[in-house]
């Protein structure tokens, strides 16, 4: 692991307006990408070049570029293409990619959005797939660079911490706060404390936030669930809470998950109970009783099933589960490689121990763009990751398969966070 670099470009004055520009940006290229794949052709046109808008203007408010307030920014970004030199090809294609979409002719757009209204012909005749592929990979091109200057500002110290408060809204009177702790011995107040502890030459590393899930969003660059397998809910059936989380992953940020399965349970805010979320279940018979040529079944118990989790369906992250060699937490030898010790260092020996109760880690055969940290071997999967890093979309879920029961899972995962940050800020610095 690489040593702290000083970041070429600072916060700019216009940080905040930048990272809201940002967000609407990252929403209208998700409608974009929705649109997409759902064959809407025409509507794509419409979400792409709103994306590629607020995309210019987020690089422009993240540079500190003064612009007119007008749809097309490409006369700043060539400016900015001269000031910053090492970025010079990338911020002319951006300038480009602005007269193309944002300041050509609306008749694009019109037709686009409205059809032939004069021969009364609807967009979809004329518009295809064909038609919409440039402008979905200009919207992609330019999302790419926004994030890479998003980056290196939301990462540069001092860094914003959110920690779920157990609330969606706290506003709310009517909600109750979550209060249950899965496979973790470690509260809210204990992550507040030891990050507090990090420090930098110029103060403390770290600014910490005690936050609802209605807070989330893209100016912390680290969120921390620290309730373990349950998550605060408002709706167990629409989930508008997870996929507030989800979406603040895909847009860049780090979402850490202390302790065992992710998302495995809802806290109902409005019951005060937790549920676990699952969509494939089985009913066994437990009590059977034959009488003559009848069945009776008096009772069913049911079996979860983990491939109907919501971080096995949605998120694509497959994990240990309890099989007749090894059920439960288990305490296990860790290790590292090289490549995980470029990332964030050796930690294998943190915490007094080289030793973790491995729970839930996740599987390296079964899961796509994990990014190992801390290694296990069980007999029943072989290698996995008690602490591993998932990549979806521009961020990542950083996940803690343990039961973080003592001080060398906690000072191995809060040393991990620390380390994970820096090596973002200096990947792209």
């Amino acid at each position: 692991m690489s040593s702290l670099k000083h970041g070429m470009i600072k916060r700019s004055s216009k940080y905040e307006l930048a990272l809201w520009y940002s967000s609407k940006a990252k929403n209208h290229l998700r409608e974009g990408i929705n649109l997409f794949q759902g064959f809407r052709y025409p509507e794509c046109i419409s979400a792409f070049g709103a994306s590629i808008e607020f995309s210019l203007k987020a690089i422009c408010a993240f540079l500190g570029a003064d612009y007119k307030w007008e749809h097309d920014v490409s006369k700043p970004l060539i400016h900015l293409s001269v000031k910053f030199p090492k970025y010079s090809r990338e911020l002319s294609r951006a300038a480009f990619i602005s007269s193309r979409w944002i300041g050509a002719n609306q008749q694009t757009r019109l037709l686009a959005t409205y059809g032939n209204q004069d021969a009364a012909i609807p967009a979809t005749k004329f518009i295809g797939r064909e038609d919409v592929e440039l402008i979905k990979n200009d919207a992609e091109e330019v999302c790419k660079l926004m994030h890479l200057f998003e980056t290196k500002q939301k990462f540069e110290i001092p860094r914003k911490i959110g920690i779920l408060n157990g609330y969606v809204d706290e506003r709310d009177p009517t909600e109750k706060p979550c209060s249950r702790y899965y496979y973790t011995e470690f509260k809210i107040q204990d992550w507040e404390n030891r990050l507090l502890q990090f420090s930098a030459s110029n103060g403390k590393k770290y600014l910490v936030e005690k936050i609802p899930i209605s807070s989330v969003g893209n100016e912390y660059a680290v969120i921390i669930n620290p309730f373990g397998e349950v998550y605060p809910e408002r709706d167990i059936k629409q989930r508008f809470a997870f996929n507030r989380l989800k979406e603040y992953i895909e847009d860049g940020g780090v979402l850490v998950n202390v302790a065992g399965f992710p998302f495995f349970y809802a806290w109902d805010v409005f019951k005060g109970a937790e549920e676990p979320v699952i969509d494939e279940k089985t009913l066994v018979p437990q009590s059977v009783r034959v009488e003559g040529e009848k069945l009776y079944i008096s009772r069913f118990i049911t079996l979860l099933n983990f491939a109907g989790s919501l971080s096995w369906r949605d998120l694509g992250i497959v994990t240990t589960s309890d099989t007749p060699q090894m059920s439960g937490p288990n305490q296990l030898d860790v290790y590292q490689e090289k490549e995980d010790q470029d990332i964030i260092g050796d930690i294998t020996n943190l915490g007094g121990q080289n030793k973790v109760f491995e729970f839930r880690a996740v599987r390296r055969d079964e899961t796509k763009d994990a990014v190992p940290l801390l290694r296990a071997k069980r007999p029943d999967f072989g290698e996995v990751y008690p602490i591993a890093a998932i990549k979806r979309g521009f961020g990542y879920l950083l996940v803690g398969g343990m039961y973080t029961k003592t001080s060398s899972e906690f000072e191995k995962l809060t040393v991990t966070i620390d380390r994970f940050c820096d090596w973002i800020f200096e990947s792209y610095n």
